[in-house]
């Protein structure tokens, strides 16, 4: 049951979220950052936007861009970063009402899930990218022996 009295930023983000794209999601989820950030911390407000992004299936949305490959999205790793980001923080004192056992026995499991597998991510990018530094390195050590 979606909530009454819902914030009408929320409203419109999910009504685009859901009329766009899918290439289009990721960008638009990063409103949810600002409109978060400028909502004071431990109000009662803040508290009512996360249930209405929890129950407009937003957190959902930002479950499955991260799940995707992240050469796919635009804005890359800063996108996914951004939208981790987003997650954590409307996930943390989200009171989900009576969908509590939804969102503690698959979405947060879920979250905690896409937060190890993007870290395994990272962790690859890094190591592919210091065996590229290595064989660079080496190359240059031939390139001036040989002159």
């Amino acid at each position: 049951m979606k909530p009454t009295g819902t914030d009408p930023r929320i409203l419109s983000l999910a009504a685009e979220v859901a009329n766009s794209p899918e290439q289009n999601v990721p960008v638009i989820l990063l409103r949810l950052k600002e409109i978060m950030n400028n909502t004071p911390l431990g109000s009662s407000e803040l508290k009512k936007i996360k249930q209405d992004i929890y129950c407009y299936d937003l957190i959902q949305y930002c479950l499955l861009v991260l799940s995707q490959d992240c050469s796919r999205i635009q804005g890359g790793w800063t996108t996914i970063s951004q939208l981790t980001q987003i997650l954590s923080h409307c996930c943390v004192g989200l009171e989900p009402g009576e969908d509590a056992e939804e969102f503690y026995n698959e979405l947060l499991p879920s979250a905690a899930e896409n937060f190890l597998i993007l870290g395994r991510r990272l962790q690859t990018c890094f190591i592919n990218a210091s065996k590229y530094i290595q064989d660079m390195d080496k190359i240059g050590g031939l390139y001036t022996a040989f002159h």
